[in-house]
């Protein structure tokens, strides 16, 4: 069976314009046993489990309780008439600067150093501090892009990926201080120089290959597994979150790459292969295993099972558009 992550990246390569008649899911907790009225319902609040860059146009009747994905997720799903992704259409993203990973340095308010927790608070820690570093990345690629004059269906995703980035910060250092028993805030950005804009068409195209459609896809793919494992109900809930977060940006920087390739010209097609064609990326499983408290043994084989069933065939698929 095709895995959700991949079904959504295969969806928005191939989709056209238009709307049809789908549905609209809202995830619910799993004692919840009844759906909300369809006239309460925020929009907002609702993804497609069927093509991923859809919004939903009106809901057309009550919802019903269903399980959704191959990470099960507990959702009220709704008949609905919504749009196809447009033809522009749609772990953690790194900040490159100077040929390095930026980061900003973490403050602690006080010495956690009795913390019992202490090796999993730090590794909350620092999986805020990359999830900080994404939203200089997306800063960064949201005005490159406005440089190449991209559709501003892919400048309204980078920001909301952006502001996801946020609050995926927020929620790595709240369970930072909760196994630590230290606030943990950012220092300044160590921006080494000015943020560019300057990037040629064939440039963006292969950071976005490596930084999104592989580093995010495969990161994705496993936090849905560490998600779905995890023992702790908050820090499932909080990773189930992430993770469907952060497919929608892997499925972005396939749309992203797919615009290049639709309007670029040989040299961009040459450097997307040169960078598919370059060693994947992979997964610190050790690190994510000490954050859900999941096997890290279950996590590897996830990361293998995401090469070889999400990003191989999500990969050959793009190439043959």
């Amino acid at each position: 069976m095709r895995s959700a992550l991949l079904i959504s990246i295969l969806g928005a390569l191939t989709a056209c314009e238009g709307t049809h008649d789908g549905k609209a899911c809202m995830s619910v907790p799993a004692d919840q046993t009844t759906c909300p009225p369809a006239k309460s319902v925020r929009t907002e609040d609702l993804f497609s489990p069927e093509s991923c860059g859809s919004e939903v146009v009106e809901l057309k009747g009550e919802g019903k309780r269903e399980v959704v994905g191959d990470s099960p997720t507990e959702a009220c799903c709704y008949p609905a008439k919504v749009t196809d992704p447009d033809s522009g259409c749609s772990v953690g993203r790194p900040y490159w600067d100077d040929g390095a990973q930026r980061q900003a340095p973490l403050r602690f308010s006080v010495d956690a150093s009795s913390a019992n927790h202490l090796e999993r608070a730090a590794a909350w820690a620092a999986a805020g501090s990359a999830e900080h570093a994404s939203v200089a990345a997306f800063a960064r690629l949201s005005l490159q892009l406005m440089s190449l004059g991209a559709p501003t269906a892919l400048l309204r995703d980078v920001h909301q990926a952006a502001l996801e980035e946020v609050k995926h910060a927020e929620q790595c250092w709240g369970f930072a201080c909760l196994f630590g028993g230290a606030e943990v805030t950012p220092g300044p950005f160590p921006f080494q120089t000015s943020p560019s804009t300057s990037v040629s068409l064939a440039e963006l195209a292969a950071a976005a290959v490596r930084e999104g459609c592989l580093a995010e896809t495969l990161g994705a793919h496993v936090l849905g597994v560490a998600a779905e494992h995890a023992p702790e109900a908050a820090v499932r809930a909080a990773l189930l979150s992430m993770a469907e977060e952060e497919a929608r940006h892997a499925v972005l920087s396939f749309r992203i790459v797919a615009w290049a390739l639709s309007v670029g010209d040989a040299e961009v097609r040459a450097s997307i292969r040169a960078a598919f064609a370059a060693p994947w990326p992979r997964v610190d499983v050790e690190e994510l295993g000490l954050r859900s408290n999941v096997d890290v043994q279950r996590l590897l084989v996830a990361a293998q099972q995401g090469t070889h069933e999400v990003l191989a065939p999500a990969a050959a698929h793009l190439l043959a558009v």
